[in-house]
């Protein structure tokens, strides 16, 4: 082992591999155990230094050999034995040397533990399994091939003595010139606060071909979050497949026009109009498919930027205007996709009144077929990002809820919920008239929402010699239908107009 050697070359100043030898401002755990259990403020100069912007999403280089960007993710991982993980690239592939990362493992325990290497990348699983697309799951452990990806150690590595040779072949593709092998020890025993560092080469398997894009993961033990090598053309970082609505002009989303009114002004990344250079925008999984359905969503981070808030959305297209279907309350939280990053999200489509499982993503049910459109508040020159799906099914019906009770006297139909009661405080009276006029429309698919469940019980009792629909509920099932602020409210659905007014409410 050389580390006790190269860490005095380190600490005589070596460029490529030096840290810092006092504590770092831009990290927040900087204190370290020595071996007797007291704090030390300093930071070991091996442990690889990272800013203070760099800590959440990934380092990124664009290769200077061929067209493509490699994004390093997480740049710090931890176990729960005390290690620690700190990788970054260090300088990008020339024609004179291949892309290098530099990372170091510390035991940040207070007693001195082994580790288990293989465990451990960039120090162990030194080759990725092959690349896949961002949507595809891994498929096994170990699965590698001649598109793999290897970190080969370099001369400047605490662990390794005798380091493989890599050349360039003729593509501008740097490789490992011998067969893949294990480099480095198994196991690596550190003391309270020890780190060793290394510097690997970024290369390709010596009988692969080309740089494939997609994912390239090197697998950790017990942990869904697998350090990766992301892979995309600098110059084409956008989707690679075209929209089966390509060329179609849709109207803008609610809310998404620009300040000025204009719907060109960048409100939404559109799937259908992104093209090779869109370096953010939200894949479907599908673009039509047949009700019921589980459709995933995927928003696609090829920036050197963190994007947010994202909160997911769903409209339906109705006469050239698309209308919301909610979330109708929706939180205020700010999240975010790191560069290189993913988000999924998975609609759970349904016309009838049943369900799917939404082991993520949300339920819709009572969807008639059409044209739908998700919408994620991600974008890069965006603020959001959308994708369209047509489902196809049956129109729907407006039927009302099971537990309302009806009773009929003439032309008027009362309504009403089972826990209403004449004396209760928030009981009120909701009555649905028809109108000659009205201020907005609901497509059927917003009165079956749950937020709208008072319309929904009073409009399912309308027919043609009823003059009146009153319900008997509760204040907090008014308040969708009526607002918090109003009493009285006018809509049309299906060409009728319709006026809905509350009596009891505070």
């Amino acid at each position: 082992m050389r580390r006790r050697a190269l860490l005095a070359t380190l600490a005589s100043g070596t460029a490529l591999l030096a840290g810092c030898s006092a504590s770092d401002p831009t990290e927040t755990d900087t204190n370290q155990s020595t071996p007797d259990g007291t704090e030390s403020n300093s930071t070991p100069d091996e442990v690889v230094r990272l800013d203070g912007n760099q800590l959440w999403g990934a380092s990124i280089v664009d290769l200077e050999t061929v067209d493509r960007t490699y994004a390093l993710s997480p740049m710090r991982y931890r176990t729960e034995d005390g290690a620690e993980v700190r990788m970054r690239f260090d300088a990008t592939a020339t024609a004179d040397s291949p892309a290098r990362l530099i990372a170091s493992i510390q035991n940040t325990d207070k007693y001195p533990e082994q580790f288990d290497l293989d465990w451990f990348p960039p120090f162990g699983r030194s080759t990725s399994e092959p690349p896949r697309e961002h949507h595809e799951r891994l498929m096994g452990a170990g699965l590698r091939d001649q598109g793999s990806l290897v970190l080969a150690p370099t001369e400047n590595h605490d662990l390794v003595d005798d380091p493989p040779e890599v050349e360039r072949d003729a593509d501008g593709i740097w490789r490992l010139a011998g067969e893949t092998d294990r480099w480095l020890p198994e196991t690596i025993t550190l003391d309270a606060g020890e780190a060793v560092r290394g510097e690997y080469a970024v290369v390709g398997h010596p009988e692969g071909s080309g740089r494939p894009t997609g994912v390239y993961e090197f697998l950790r033990a017990g942990d869904d979050n697998d350090t990766s090598i992301t892979v995309w053309e600098t110059d084409a970082p956008g989707p690679d497949e075209e929209s089966r609505f390509a060329g179609e002009s849709v109207p803008s989303l609610a809310g998404d026009e620009g300040d000025d009114g204009d719907d060109d002004a960048g409100g939404v990344t559109w799937f259908h109009e992104a093209d090779e250079s869109t370096a953010a925008y939200l894949w479907p999984e599908t673009e039509k498919t047949d009700l019921p359905a589980g459709i995933t969503f995927q928003f696609v981070n090829h920036t050197r930027e963190a994007l947010g808030c994202g909160h997911w959305y769903v409209y339906k297209l109705h006469d050239g205007e698309w209308f919301d279907l909610g979330p109708y309350v929706r939180t205020a939280d700010c999240r975010m996709v790191p560069p290189a990053g993913t988000k999924s999200w998975t609609l759970h489509a349904y016309g009838g009144g049943g369900s799917l499982p939404p082991e993520d993503g949300r339920a819709y049910p009572f969807l008639g077929g059409g044209r739908y459109a998700v919408s994620v508040g991600y974008g890069d020159e965006s603020s959001s990002s959308a994708a369209m799906v047509e489902l196809t099914g049956d129109p729907i019906e407006i039927v009302p809820t099971e537990d309302v009770a009806s009773e009929r006297d003439g032309s008027t139909v009362t309504l009403t919920n089972p826990e209403w009661s004449e004396d209760g405080e928030d009981a009120v009276t909701l009555t649905l008239t028809r109108a000659d006029s009205a201020e907005e429309t609901l497509i059927r698919e917003q009165v079956m929402r749950r937020w709208h469940r008072g319309l929904r019980n009073t409009l399912a009792f309308v027919e043609e010699d009823v003059e009146e629909v009153r319900l008997r509920t509760l204040e907090r099932y008014a308040h969708g239908p009526i607002g918090y602020d109003g009493s009285t409210r006018r809509v049309r659905v299906d060409g009728q107009a319709y006026e809905l007014s509350a009596s009891g409410m505070e």
